[in-house]
């Protein structure tokens, strides 16, 4: 029958293979033998080498974005402790961002660049990390009003007297008025007095115009402007803020009041305000700058995008620098 031939062939076929083709010895465990393969014959090799490769990835970081002292583009350090936190450490991303974000995000980072000596150290590091971001924010909302041909009227970071400036003090259009020590005559001495760098003078006159009008908004906002530069910016926020609640559309209040509080690192306040002055002045470029540039300062780097791209769609020149720093800070 066939199939007895079949099997009588696979059994021959099957003996064939457990002899030597030359002598017909007899061949110990020879039959169906499968030959290895070359990637079967490494895969254990692959398998060791990849598990040392984990294993000291645990044991070191790899900083980026750096020149070792080897001449080549990134470096070794050993970490204190075995683990796989911040095992990949990016040397300009991390010197990108402001001063307390970094600490907070890569505390390992800042550690081993700063044992690298590729950032100072100790109380070093952090004023320069302190100021440096505050010396370019400034910088660049410098370049941007003078790429506009728009006189400087400060940044974030500037001395709050430049934001808010005594150029701004505000008087009531001329009203007869007989009582020398009613609220307008306070407050245009108030404001002689402010000019003549007469400060607490000033003070005093638009505290008396307040006290006897107490819903007039433009002593209130006066008084803010000498505050601030007094350097008393708690005050000034504080007058700035009773002006917004007399006067909610009064754009120049929330300006101002969003450029001292940046200044005094209350940077959610200072975006508010700002958003404000956009929901009432939708074409203020600078607010757009002054929110990104806070933003980025906060180190919400989205809303700082969202910013930047709102300028452009504007034709608004950003000063490359930011961009620069912003794509290194954020990764894009």
């Amino acid at each position: 029958m066939a199939w007895i031939r079949r099997k009588q062939d696979k059994q021959q076929a099957a003996s064939k293979l457990e002899v030597c083709p030359h002598c017909g010895a007899p061949l110990k465990g020879a039959a169906g033998k499968k030959q290895i393969k070359w990637h079967e014959r490494t895969s254990v090799t692959l398998c060791v080498a990849a598990g040392f490769g984990v294993i000291a990835l645990g044991s070191v970081h790899i900083i980026t974005g750096v020149v070792s002292s080897y001449g080549l583009p990134f470096d070794i350090v050993r970490k204190d402790a075995f683990g796989y936190s911040e095992t990949f450490v990016d040397a300009r991303k991390i010197s990108a961002l402001p001063y307390g974000l970094a600490r907070r995000k890569y505390p390992l980072g800042c550690e081993v660049l700063q044992r690298g000596d590729y950032l100072y150290s100790g109380n070093a590091f952090e004023t320069r990390t302190r100021r440096h971001p505050q010396g370019d924010i400034s910088q660049w909302q410098a370049e941007f009003e003078h790429a506009l041909n728009r006189p400087q009227s400060g940044s974030p970071w500037a001395d709050p007297a430049q934001g808010a400036g005594l150029e701004q003090l505000r008087t009531q259009a001329p009203i007869i008025e007989t009582d020398p020590q009613g609220p307008t005559a306070c407050n245009s001495r108030g404001i002689a007095s402010a000019k003549d760098a007469q400060y607490e003078n000033a003070i005093a006159e638009f505290t008396r115009a307040v006290s006897r009008d107490p819903t007039f908004a433009d002593a209130y906002y006066n008084r803010a402007i000498v505050y601030a530069a007094l350097g008393q910016l708690g005050q000034a926020v504080a007058d700035l803020t009773i002006v917004i609640e007399i006067r909610p559309e009064f754009t120049q209040a929330y300006r101002n009041r969003g450029i001292i509080q940046a200044a005094l690192d209350q940077y959610d306040q200072a975006i508010s305000d700002f958003t404000r002055v956009l929901e009432l002045d939708p074409a203020d470029s600078e607010t757009y700058m002054r929110r990104g540039l806070v933003s980025y300062a906060k180190g919400d780097y989205e809303k700082a995008w969202a910013d930047v791209r709102e300028m452009q769609s504007m034709g608004l020149p950003i000063p490359a620098g930011f961009l620069e720093s912003l794509r290194a800070a954020s990764g894009k």
